[in-house]
């Protein structure tokens, strides 16, 4: 059994490392662990080449984290990725509150391919933050099961 009191900086090492092992399975050039306020970790995580992404995701986070409810529910809302019409993207989201963005080129495998990577870094992001664990309406319990929302975008004509 895992240790109830394990550190932050521990907790945020392995989940910088889970994020490292979903880029690397998507076979991407960029990933983003982020919530409503901004980027909390990348892979890599000292890349100029993630600039623009980087750029993206700080500017329309908060937008990102309505796809899975727009996707579900067949509201309408604008494209977000217009301007990024050269990649495709798999993204997750972890009870509404935090976000996962991978720049790859075939997100539809990663989504198949990421099931027990997701699995083991939910568990680290609830164990990082508690707060997590409730969901965007602060509802949830301590021991319930997290909610995984996962997107895919694919590149045009793909």
């Amino acid at each position: 059994m895992a240790d109830v009191f394990e550190s932050k900086a521990r907790l945020r090492e392995d989940a910088r490392r889970l994020l490292d092992a979903l880029r690397e399975l998507g076979e991407g050039r960029y990933a983003a662990l982020f919530d409503r306020k901004g980027i909390l970790l990348e892979s890599p995580d000292d890349s100029s080449e993630g600039w623009p992404l980087r750029r993206f995701v700080q500017s329309r986070g908060e937008a990102l984290f309505r796809l899975p409810g727009a996707l579900h529910g067949g509201e309408e809302m604008r494209d977000l990725f217009e301007d990024m019409a050269s990649d495709a993207f798999f993204l997750a989201f972890l009870n509404g509150r935090v976000g996962i963005l991978v720049a790859c080129s075939e997100p539809q495998r990663l989504e198949d391919d990421s099931g027990k990577v997701l699995k083991v870094l939910a568990d680290r992001l609830l164990r990082l933050e508690p707060s997590w664990r409730l969901d965007e309406r602060g509802r949830g319990l301590f021991f319930g099961s997290p909610r995984l929302d996962t997107v895919v975008i694919g590149r045009p004509g793909t």
